[in-house]
């Protein structure tokens, strides 16, 4: 069974996956949610149901309370932003349409399916909409005490409403870095690819690709997936996306001068796609550096030593001797 986790803090990840356990007066209590995510389609005016499972891991009972709201994308990391407060609003919301799901009961290991209703309006837009039904538990002897879990746990419900969507992205960046840093000069591999995608849609997209490495040759050197395994780009946002190039992809292979990296990402019904070219370096400088400065010193240093073995030839043959200074004695003449 999967779980997930919906922190206070308000934001969520949809691919998290663990447990959730806190203490309430000395004892473990934990709740388990599957599945984490529900991916719904329905036509505007129709109700849909669905079911979760609920499950009490802790060794105690549990009453469990429900809330459900709305979320968007925060951030570029494919991090969820529940809207917990009154005041933010989403044009994709979802939580008016989901029936008021009653308070359960759970005994220690007992799992219950919890039947998920949904009316879909019928003036309902085709597009996306998105929201979190949140569960929390507390022990029987608190239900009174306002005490509670500090963290809820929740699954994400992702429902299209059929009709003529918008499905539209746009690559706003592609490039290369390594160890955090952008450029297109490197020393050696590894490096990491990333790309930012936009959805100016108004559907989640899930899009795939790959990206193909050539030389300066035009041989194709190493092929990288995008996307793998495909995450969600929610309307109105931007992700962004990392794939290293390593071993993984290119063996024992070593790379040395100019190579190319073109994109190419597939996305919507209709297998529209984004595409684009760049080039990078991997050059060893340093080392190249460090080496032609060894060369020099070493030319240098034989330029000099030549010099010298020459002028001692020369010397030799011309036959110029070292010519001693004669003595003077004590009146300054010279001794004969």
């Amino acid at each position: 069974m999967s779980v997930a986790i919906v922190s206070v803090s308000n934001t969520a990840s949809a691919n998290a996956v663990a447990a959730s356990t806190d203490t309430v007066s000395g004892n473990g209590q934990a709740l388990e949610i599957a599945p984490p995510v529900l991916n719904l389609t329905a036509d505007p005016g129709q109700t849909i149901k669905a079911q979760l499972s609920l499950r009490d891991i802790s060794n105690n009972k549990l009453i469990v309370s429900n809330q459900i709201d709305d979320f968007v994308a925060n951030g570029e990391d494919g991090t969820p932003k529940l809207l917990i407060d009154s005041t933010e609003t989403s044009p994709y919301s979802l939580k008016a349409w989901i029936s008021p799901i009653a308070q359960l009961t759970l005994s220690p290991k007992q799992v219950k399916q919890i039947p998920i209703t949904i009316k879909v309006p019928a003036d309902a837009a085709p597009g996306g909409y998105y929201g979190v039904i949140r569960f929390s538990g507390k022990a029987p002897e608190l239900t009174d005490t306002g005490v509670s879990l500090s963290a809820s746990l929740g699954a994400l419900v992702m429902l299209r409403v059929n009709g003529a969507v918008t499905e539209k992205m746009s690559l706003v960046e592609f490039g290369t870095s390594q160890y955090g840093k952008t450029g297109s000069l490197f020393e050696f591999t590894p490096i990491t690819f990333y790309e930012r995608i936009k959805n100016d849609g108004n559907i989640h997209e899930q899009p795939t690709g790959q990206i193909t490495i050539t030389d300066m040759f035009g041989k194709v050197v190493a092929g990288v997936n995008i996307n793998m395994p495909p995450k969600n780009i929610l309307p109105n946002s931007t992700r962004k996306f990392e794939q290293p190039l390593d071993k993984t992809s290119l063996g024992n292979r070593i790379l040395f001068g100019k190579y190319t990296a073109s994109i190419k990402i597939k996305y919507g019904s209709s297998n529209d796609t984004l595409t684009k070219t760049i080039a990078f370096w991997i050059i060893p400088y340093k080392i190249i550096a460090a080496i032609i400065l060894v060369l020099i010193g070493a030319i240098t240093l034989l330029v000099f030593m030549v010099k010298q073995y020459n002028q001692f030839i020369i010397n030799k043959a011309q036959g110029v001797k070292k010519v001693k200074k004669p003595k003077k004695n004590k009146n300054n003449k010279i001794k004969k």
